[in-house]
């Protein structure tokens, strides 16, 4: 008996990172399908969906997340609109994938899972990277070398000082917002538990405006029983673009190199027991291994590892990073 279900897809906006984290998946998996896009500028929605062949434009993002012709909405509205649309969603009974970062802070975070079991809908936290096969070596290496005792991880990348979204307090921006919530959760997907103390410093934006806004920042997680974890990221105009994962453990150490987005290019180089390993991961993208399990997720009911506690943890995380260094939580 086959089985016809098909999980029928809504977006709100017509932003850039659709194109990997939405159009090219959808085309790629089975069981799913992109029918209505909303955008405030209707000529982008309409030339997205001519682009890559969505049934419906709408006019507004309310009038998208009560159509009765879709059954989940994808949301990579700025930070500051998640929490909006994505519990307006859930309340309309949709299933929701939405944009790391979750939320503003934590307490958007808990209000928004609280709505997700409200209305007994998946949500899912779209950190891509936790569902790619490297994920699953990442686990392995850790038991591997008997542990961790110590972790350090970094995401920097170059951005342009003009780049609104990623700099603005109001729309919850952020290197640490924006990047640097992939070191936090390595950090904590590596220890497995959460940290016990938080210490960071920032230097903030210098442009008139942007004071409370990070462009570098340095973290200190604490997990106790001697585990700290070391973390950077940074979007300065000049910050080299560097994604990886260092993990020591009683046994041996490894480095994973891009672990964010390996099928751009990777490499796992491990020295354990005596035996120094480079290897890679075989797997698609890690949007493509997502989808997947967002739609298993809603049609089998297969439960996600991102969202739920986990999301409202990595906010809390970044919350105290905050104010440790500070600035003031986003959103607040």
């Amino acid at each position: 008996m086959t089985d016809d279900r098909v999980l029928r897809l809504g977006v709100l906006g017509a932003a850039n990172i659709s194109t990997n984290a939405l159009y090219a998946p959808v085309a790629s998996v089975d069981r799913v399908e992109l029918v209505a896009i909303a955008a405030r500028d209707r000529s982008r929605a309409e030339a997205h969906a001519a682009e890559h062949g969505i049934e419906m434009v709408v006019d507004d993002y309310e009038t998208l997340v009560g159509l009765d012709g879709i059954d989940a909405v994808f949301n990579p509205l700025p930070i500051s609109l998640h929490h909006r649309w994505t519990i307006a969603a859930l309340e309309a009974g949709k299933h929701v994938l939405c944009e790391k970062p979750f939320a503003s802070n934590a307490d958007e975070a808990a209000e928004m899972v609280a709505a997700g079991h409200a209305a007994d809908r998946v949500l899912v936290e779209a950190f891509h990277w936790r569902y790619h096969p490297l994920a699953d070596r990442i686990t392995e290496l850790v038991d591997a070398i008997g542990g961790p005792t110590a972790i350090r991880s970094a995401f920097t990348v170059p951005i342009r000082e003009d780049d609104e979204v990623r700099r603005t307090y109001e729309l919850s921006g952020g290197a640490l917002m924006d990047l640097g919530c992939y070191p936090v959760q390595w950090a904590r997907h590596v220890a497995g538990r959460e940290p016990v103390d938080i210490e960071a410093t920032m230097v903030p934006d210098t442009t008139p405006g942007r004071e409370r806004v990070d462009v570098d920042t340095r973290m200190r997680f604490d997990f106790g029983d001697g585990l700290v974890a070391e973390l950077h990221t940074a979007m300065t105009a000049d910050a080299p673009r560097e994604s990886y994962l260092e993990v020591d453990g009683p046994d041996g150490t490894f480095r994973v190199v891009n672990p964010l987005a390996p099928q751009f290019g990777h490499e796992v180089i491990s020295a354990i027991g005596g035996e120094t390993r480079s290897e890679q991961v075989a797997g698609v993208t890690t949007y493509h291994h997502q989808m997947e399990a967002f739609v298993a997720a809603v049609l089998d009911g297969t439960p996600c590892p991102t969202g739920g506690e986990d999301a409202i943890a990595t906010m809390r995380a970044i919350d105290a990073c905050y104010t440790s260094a500070g600035l003031p939580i986003r959103g607040l």
